[in-house]
């Protein structure tokens, strides 16, 4: 079996630092703001206490739903900028959506990868499925990738329009799609439509826009077994990322190997923990898993 265990570490960038972690939390610097959020992964202690005292927001779990405690003058939206060796991207983050603002910086790796392969294979197409604000659909359209963008959320494809267009992008650059990612998928397939490029994000819980529901632990073999109807002969890369769902990178990896067996396709299965580099430590803090199919 062609199947390698990779771990992914994501270093900062110039708009972007994981400053501190431990005792549940995490201190992270986006564009202009420090935050502070919650981490369950963060069981260490703080290495440096006295910086968290600096925080534009944090996020608190409250017994009445959960919320950000934001400092006086602080804007509730703002850009965050991202660039490898593409055109450099631009995201809005806000504090409107639960913990999470609006991107997810350990899969910086991945977006450099799409356009990496973006600009090998110019015009080839990719679906995103649980999409959420377009990070990785933007970074590969960028590199000229025609791009279905597939999420349950209406505020959340607005999101991936305004930062498409912050990111210097045409309004028709991205196909945008407000649906069950499972039932998408598989009126693609009746159509008849493939990509080159699948990326999935499934979380463990959510709802389609018709209250459809989306149990990982009940649909995600489901969709998984739809992957090999939606990829071109000419298939390049398989993305299946996770959180806080139980699962191994493992399983993901043997998932992505039942429906794409590199025995008899030409390719290699790799998977492993996404973490991000604390600045200025050794600590490396694991965020989510990750399984890919790579072609030869």
């Amino acid at each position: 079996m062609n199947m390698k265990k990779i771990d992914v570490v994501t270093e900062g960038w110039e708009s972007y630092q994981l400053i501190d972690s431990g005792e549940g939390r995490k201190l992270e610097q986006f564009g202009a703001l420090l935050l502070d959020r919650p981490d369950p992964q963060a069981l260490w202690k703080k290495s440096n206490p006295q910086q968290w005292t600096n925080a534009d927001a944090q996020f608190l779990w409250a017994e009445k739903g959960d919320r950000w405690s934001v400092s006086k003058g602080v804007d509730e939206e703002w850009p965050i900028q991202w660039k490898a060796s593409g055109p450099e991207m631009t995201l809005m983050l806000s504090f409107k959506g639960f913990k999470h603002i609006g991107m997810f910086p350990e899969h910086a790796a991945q977006w450099a990868e799409l356009q990496s392969i973006g600009k090998r294979h110019p015009g080839i197409k990719m679906l995103n499925l649980f999409g959420y604000t377009g990070a990785a659909s933007i970074a590969a359209a960028q590199t000229g990738m025609q791009v279905t963008h597939v999420d349950a959320s209406k505020q959340t494809v607005q999101t991936v329009k305004e930062n498409a267009h912050l990111s210097g992008l045409q309004a028709d650059a991205l196909r945008t799609v407000v649906e069950d990612a499972l039932k998408y998928a598989k009126r693609l397939i009746q159509r008849g439509e493939k990509f080159e490029v699948i990326v999935m994000d499934p979380p463990a819980f959510g709802r389609g826009p018709k209250g459809e529901v989306w149990k990982i632990e009940e649909k995600l073999l489901e969709l998984i077994a739809l992957v090999p109807e939606l990829l071109s002969p000419a298939a390049k890369l398989v993305i299946l990322n996770g959180y806080a769902a139980g699962f191994s990178a493992r399983t993901f990896a043997e998932l992505l190997h039942d429906v794409l067996p590199t025995e008899k396709i030409a390719g290699t299965i790799s998977y492993g923990d996404m973490s991000i580099q604390q600045q200025d430590s050794d600590r490396i803090l694991t965020t989510g898993i990750y399984a890919k199919w790579l072609s030869k």
